[in-house]
């Protein structure tokens, strides 16, 4: 987070996600190459140019776990920017935040309408939003992660936002 003298607060949550990322790209490598022997077994044709799409599937995921620390979650001139690296980005007014929930029922994180932004990890917040955000399909809450949730509480806190245990 900035100090307080600044217009806009940054909220990590890479911490809480990318391990679990990095174990996907470790099995996703082992995959690679015991996908790459079979294949090459019965048609060796075919073993270089799926390695070649594997290899650049592993190239992308890099990059994806990379970018969760270079676009953190930003509060910024009243609306929050929720982003799950550059996969998936989501801007919620501080006004649409009805209460922010530090727990929930399990799968509410699946239920409709709601955008679950914590890839392969667990959420630790949930921004339950009034009125619904247009999207595709209406968005009642929003899940994200945050590394320091209490730096993320005191912010939302000193807007006026609504907590709930």
């Amino acid at each position: 987070m900035t100090g307080p003298a600044c217009s806009s607060s940054t909220f990590a949550y890479h911490r809480g996600v990318a391990p679990m990322a990095w174990v996907l790209f470790g099995l996703a490598s082992i995959e690679l190459v015991v996908v790459h022997l079979l294949v090459a077994l019965r048609w060796p044709w075919l073993a270089w140019p799926l390695t070649a799409l594997t290899a650049a599937s592993l190239a992308w995921i890099v990059r994806w776990i990379r970018s969760m620390a270079r676009l953190p979650h930003v509060l910024a001139e009243g609306s929050l920017l929720l982003r799950a690296g550059s996969l998936r980005q989501i801007s919620v007014p501080l006004g649409a935040i009805a209460v922010v929930r530090r727990s929930w029922q399990p799968g509410a994180h699946k239920e409709a309408g709601v955008r679950n932004l914590v890839p392969l990890a667990y959420p630790n917040r949930m921004l339950v939003l009034s009125p619904p955000l247009a999207d595709r399909r209406p968005v009642h809450a929003v899940m994200i992660r945050l590394d320091d949730p209490a730096a993320f509480d005191a912010m939302l806190a000193a807007q006026g936002v609504r907590f709930e245990d």
